[in-house]
């Protein structure tokens, strides 16, 4: 028996993409904590080196739209193994970069890996097509959850490895640990719609046209905004922000894998949950709804409360930063379950790209903007209450969401 014909096989994929999940974020943070180190390296200002995760986010956000033209072309695996090689290979010449002091190979093999995106919505959408619409807001929430905790897998190892074996080898050991990873998540992977399928879709010009001009795709759009926002303003700027407080490498990287085994739990829970709450209720899309709305009320006062305490110690940070991201996480826990809801299968590959990459358009902003603009100027409480803002208006988007009928948005 083929494998994608055995009943196990949606939870193998959601397991070997979980795992490759979480050595994505962590290049982020393991860069992030290296910003001062390699700026000295390379005599630029710390401002350089932010930028070039800039680029890496501009990157991204570009690749993310481009999935499913990318996808169409050259099919599912051939998508994946683009994105992985955008992933792995800057982990090798980032080191030599900063070694020959080289700002345009440096920029250049950071905005590489921002081009990884290219596949995240395949694994999405892969996902929500394999497993049944009983356990998709929990498998998504995993899958999710996976590049939650990779953020602060990410600084613990970092933190770990750094005093010991020095900064380089950090960028080797997680660009290895992808590697390693991505080889099954390529040997098992499998399409499931049948040739055929494949044909029409292609044949489908008017697809994308018609889910852009639709209003329930740009109210996905903002749902997501405040999770990409305070993700990437944790995973990239909260080890800035530690070092602004001085914090050591050891208590960054404890700090930030706090955060993640608590958001990881908080991802999953909420995609149980909301699979469970969404099986008893009549109407499927209100019940996830409220379920991803609690979240954000959570972050949002987690995000105004954070800035008042950063002297009060590393306990209170903590705290406060792992209930921000935790609202955050639980949201998103939900989140990529409630598509499902409001579109038909044959979309799911576009909408999940169009809905990642308008919504990750604030990817290069937030850093910039919580790290660069106020967190180098120690306006660091106006830019962790962006992130309160952020996730009031996700909130009202939601809500705007769950007045719609289920499959209102193909009709």
């Amino acid at each position: 028996m083929k494998l994608a014909k055995r009943p196990e096989y949606p939870w193998l994929l959601v397991i070997a993409y979980s795992c490759l999940g979480v050595c994505m974020p962590a290049a982020v943070t393991q860069f992030s904590m290296l910003v001062s180190t390699m700026a000295e390296a390379m005599g630029v200002g710390e401002q350089t080196i932010l930028l070039a995760d800039s680029l890496r986010a501009v990157c991204l956000v570009t690749a993310m739209f481009l999935s499913g033209i990318v996808y169409k072309h050259l099919g599912l695996r051939k998508t994946m193994v683009l994105g992985l090689f955008f992933q792995i290979a800057p982990q090798f010449l980032i080191p030599a970069a900063v070694r020959s002091q080289s700002l345009v190979f440096f920029y250049a093999a950071k905005g590489m890996q921002g081009l990884n995106a290219v596949a995240f919505p395949l694994y999405l959408a892969t996902i929500s097509t394999w497993v049944s619409a009983r356990y998709r807001g929990l498998a998504t929430a995993i899958f999710n959850g996976s590049f939650t905790a990779g953020a602060g897998v990410g600084a613990w190892v970092s933190g770990m490895l750094i005093p010991r074996v020095g900064w380089q080898m950090s960028f080797y050991a997680v660009g290895a640990a992808c590697l390693f990873f991505a080889i099954p998540v390529l040997l098992i992977t499998r399409e499931k719609d049948q040739p055929e399928d494949n044909r029409e879709r292609k044949k489908d010009s008017r697809q994308y046209g018609r889910i852009i001009k639709n209003r329930t795709t740009w109210l996905l759009v903002l749902a997501l905004l405040a999770n990409t926002w305070i993700t990437q303003a944790v995973t990239v700027d909260m080890s800035v922000y530690a070092s602004y407080l001085n914090y050591s490498y050891r208590q960054t990287g404890s700090l930030m894998l706090m955060i993640s085994v608590v958001t990881v739990v908080s991802s999953v829970l909420a995609g149980g949950i909301s699979d469970y709450c969404a099986s008893k209720a009549e109407d499927k899309l209100k019940s996830r709804v409220k379920v991803l709305s609690l979240g954000y009320v959570v972050a949002a006062v987690a995000a105004l409360i954070l800035p008042f305490g950063g002297e009060k110690g590393f306990v209170f940070v903590a705290v406060m930063a792992s209930a921000m991201m935790t609202g955050t996480s639980w949201a998103q826990g939900v989140y990529w379950a409630i598509p499902s809801e409001l579109y038909e299968a044959r979309d799911h590959v576009v909408v999940t790209a169009i809905c990642s990459g308008a919504s990750n358009i604030v990817n290069p902003i937030a850093p910039m903007v919580v790290g660069v603009v106020l967190g180098t100027r120690g306006l660091w409480s106006i830019g962790w209450m962006t992130c309160s803002v952020m996730a009031v208006i996700s909130l009202a988007a939601v809500l705007m969401i769950s007045g719609y009928e289920t499959r209102k948005a193909d009709r």
